[in-house]
């Protein structure tokens, strides 16, 4: 308490020599709470303006928002993943690539390239034996899938992921469907459970205008399970064949005739 009455006086002494000062503490003490985490805060006006221009239904807003997505490996069949890229609207966007990172090889496995424009879709594979398939390629996979954006993966500085933990700080917003309808880029689809928006920032978050439109994907799951094998229909093993039924038939009637020849040509 003493020291706490002690700055009040100091305070009030500044005050009465500068008012600028007390001003500049006035907004410091404002500021002390820190800033909102990016991940918890409204997306950039022009991210939400986006997203009321291509929802048809429904709506996309901090309801959808989620923490991170880990994409696993199957036990059993096989994960579609469809890509699409809906937005990007970065100075770097020749030079941006996007993709899939398995957060225990630490391999890059990349979707979209620097080409690649807002309509451009691809889609993935992962089988249940630890396999990526992506066109006609094919990779082993050891961990769980995350995303990345890098404009150059050999720099760490210029590679981000979307995974909070592997970058200290938010570099990616993310959404899962409720349902809601999209249209975008000609492409008319609905943004359900299984479907996640992954929206980048393809500059450090600590010094960038947290946008997180520098590219905006959909990435749209369908889990593909086989169907249970037919069992196998029953077959004697011998070398016995079995008559076809119309063949019984026909033996059948033959032996008739034999019999009654034979009982005509006795009486």
């Amino acid at each position: 308490m003493p020291h706490l009455l002690i700055l009040l006086c100091n305070l009030r002494n500044q005050l009465k020599q500068n008012r600028f000062f007390i001003y500049l503490t006035f907004f410091m003490v404002l500021g002390l709470g820190g800033t909102q985490h990016p991940s918890l805060a409204a997306p950039n006006e022009s991210l939400e303006d986006f997203f009321e221009q291509t929802t048809v239904s429904g709506t996309i807003d901090s309801s959808n928002a989620i923490n991170e997505v880990f994409i696993n490996v199957p036990t059993v069949g096989m994960l579609d993943i469809n890509f699409s890229l809906m937005l990007e609207e970065a100075g770097f966007a020749s030079r941006n690539t996007f993709g899939l990172y398995d957060t225990v090889s630490k391999n890059y496995f990349q979707i979209f390239g620097g080409e690649a424009t807002p309509g451009s879709r691809l889609s993935a594979t992962v089988t249940s034996h630890s396999q990526l398939l992506i066109g006609d390629l094919t990779y082993d996979l050891e961990g769980p899938l995350s995303f990345y954006l890098s404009r150059n993966l050999k720099q760490q500085s210029q590679t981000f992921f979307s995974n909070d933990i592997r970058n200290g700080v938010p570099q990616a917003l993310m959404y899962q469907g409720q349902g809601e309808g999209l249209l975008f880029n000609d492409i008319d689809t609905f943004f359900t459970e299984d479907d996640y928006i992954i929206g980048f920032e393809d500059k450090d978050a600590r010094q960038s205008d947290k946008d997180y439109n520098d590219m905006v994907i959909l990435a749209q799951t369908v889990l593909r399970i086989p169907e249970p094998a037919e069992p196998e229909d029953f077959a004697p093993n011998n070398n016995v064949t079995i008559p076809e039924p119309s063949l019984l038939s026909g033996l059948g009637m033959m032996a008739m005739l034999a019999l009654i020849r034979k009982r005509a040509s006795q009486s």
